[in-house]
């Protein structure tokens, strides 16, 4: 078997074997399997049913600060350490056993996909810490399960956290 040029002109481009395939965001995907989610932005609010997201400039850490209030109550106050403070920033609840769950994502501002760190935090509905860790992988996507959430590294590597 030899390999030979072929020049541009006679390859067939729309070819699907030639094909590159698509590097989706994987902030669209992250929470796509919960039916209550939302995407959070840095100095605006932001609503996902009985929850308000306040993410603000946290300079004495150099990082950002996450209020979240339910109901008029502020339930969580966290500091999230600068190496998050560019990054997305994802919401979702969850029911277990007639208990509400929120789960927060964090992604680092890394520009290499494979190479980005991602912060996991699950709280009570009343914002009682319940599970929280970065991970080195890179998580691509979350799913809920009747006791729990099931989580997608991106090399395959598969996690489950009951609750």
């Amino acid at each position: 078997m030899y390999l030979s040029s072929t020049p541009i002109s006679n390859v067939e481009s729309n070819n699907p074997l030639f094909a590159m395939p698509e590097i989706l965001d994987s902030r669209q995907s992250y929470f796509a399997a919960f039916s209550e989610k939302a995407e959070i932005t840095a100095k605006t609010p932001t609503k996902m049913g009985s929850y308000e997201f306040t993410v603000v400039p946290f300079k004495a850490a150099k990082g950002m600060l996450m209020q979240v209030e339910r109901q008029g109550q502020q339930i969580i106050s966290a500091h999230l350490p600068s190496i998050f403070s560019r990054g997305a920033l994802m919401s979702a609840s969850l029911q277990v056993r007639e208990t509400e769950y929120l789960l927060v994502a964090a992604n680092s501002a890394s520009k290499m996909l494979a190479s980005g760190k991602r912060w996991l935090g699950i709280f009570r509905a009343d914002g009682k810490n319940v599970y929280a860790n970065v991970f080195e992988q890179q998580v691509m996507q979350v799913q809920p399960n009747e006791d729990g959430i099931s989580m997608l590294f991106l090399n395959g590597d598969r996690m489950r956290i009951k609750l």
